[in-house]
């Protein structure tokens, strides 16, 4: 599991909000809707993100506690975002020489071009669904020990 710390500074009921200290991502994430991905990068702001809290787990305000998205999640996230335009373009490209006996370099490359396009449309579609989105929210993994 990847994972990051964070500070519980409100709870209500079953869900707590968190303050992490990281940068903005995405406006998915600075939402709360988002991957997860951008708590675990490099600590240059703190932003507030809602948690729920495991049945089997009690927080109060103040505790610090360690926020993980499983590598699974990660790796389905990377595939979607990344390597869907990829094999695109990719794919494209292959059909592309199947089919064609003299195409140029130029229409190689244009062809390349819309291959990623549409890649990079169909990810994004499937990534503003909120079934997909919902599994890369971050969970609380752990309240460290102190003392």
């Amino acid at each position: 599991m990847e994972s990051a710390t964070g500070r519980i500074s409100a709870v209500r009921g079953a869900n707590a909000t968190v303050e992490v200290l990281s940068p903005l991502a995405c406006r998915r994430c600075a939402a709360g809707k988002g991957c997860g991905a951008g708590i675990f990068q490099d600590a240059t702001r703190t932003r507030k993100i809602q948690i729920q809290i495991p049945l089997h787990m009690t927080v109060s305000v103040g505790d610090d506690i360690e926020l993980a998205i499983a590598s699974r999640h990660l790796l389905r996230a990377a595939v979607l975002a990344y390597a869907l335009p990829l094999a695109a373009m990719l794919g494209s490209l292959g059909i592309f020489w199947v089919l064609s006996e003299n195409a140029s370099d130029g229409q190689a490359v244009v062809v390349a071009i819309f291959g990623l396009v549409s890649g990079l449309l169909l990810s994004r579609r499937l990534l503003k669904r909120e079934s997909i989105c919902e599994q890369f929210v971050p969970v609380i993994g752990a309240v460290p020990d102190v003392g």
